[in-house]
């Protein structure tokens, strides 16, 4: 087993060292413990246990994207093929849309949007082959029904990764966008990602948290 695939850091002072864990570091600061994580396509510092230490300086939450953001129009695409997701009895109705899983391939300069084969209902969709070192978000539809994560859908985004979510794709599309470290996630606005929110809603600007 490596020794540094999970690593631990009490911080004191500026600067905060280079992360030396292979997968993610825990980090105890004055203002509570947060989580280090760094792919490919981004590196970010996610709060996930506010507290105040005594004698331990705090820190502020941090994302930075190192790779160029996905164009907006591929949103387009998703929209127009997530309402072709259509249950044959479903009609305009909460249920009448099966949910549908996405996935952004990221090349350095290109981007690709893909639906990997899955089998999907109107509350569910499970897919293969989401392990692919290309794929820098996942995202699915909920149909007609609001955009929000559900308990599903935290225990199934566990990777490195930037997670979004659509709905009510019939009437008021809407989107929220998060990035994920390994089980903890931090919401973020769309335009964090993407150049734009395209034909959703972003839900971030009204509620960050």
């Amino acid at each position: 087993m490596f020794d540094n695939l999970v690593t631990y850091h009490v911080y004191k002072c500026d600067p905060l060292p280079a992360n030396d864990a292979l997968a993610y570091q825990y980090i105890l600061a004055g203002n509570g413990v947060f989580i280090r994580a760094e792919t490919r396509f981004f590196e970010a510092l996610l709060p996930i246990a506010p507290c105040t230490v005594r004698s331990l300086e705090p820190l502020q939450h941090h994302f930075r994207l190192k790779v160029p953001r996905i164009p907006a129009r591929l949103l387009d695409t998703v929209l127009t093929d997530a309402r072709r997701a259509r249950r044959p009895d479903g009609g305009r109705s909460d249920n009448g849309l099966n949910e549908v899983l996405y996935q952004f391939h990221h090349h350095g300069q290109t981007v690709q949007v893909k639906k990997p084969p899955q089998r999907a209902t109107s509350v569910s969709v499970t897919a293969a082959g989401s392990g692919d070192a290309a794929i820098i978000c996942d995202l699915h539809s909920h149909g007609n029904m609001a955009a929000f994560w559900s308990s599903t859908d935290d225990a199934d985004e566990q990777s490195a990764r930037f997670f979004a979510v659509i709905g009510k794709l019939d009437s008021e599309p809407e989107i929220r966008l998060r990035v994920g470290a390994y089980g903890y996630w931090m919401p973020l606005p769309v335009t964090a990602v993407f150049t734009g929110s395209g034909p959703f809603k972003d839900l971030h600007e009204e509620n960050p948290s």
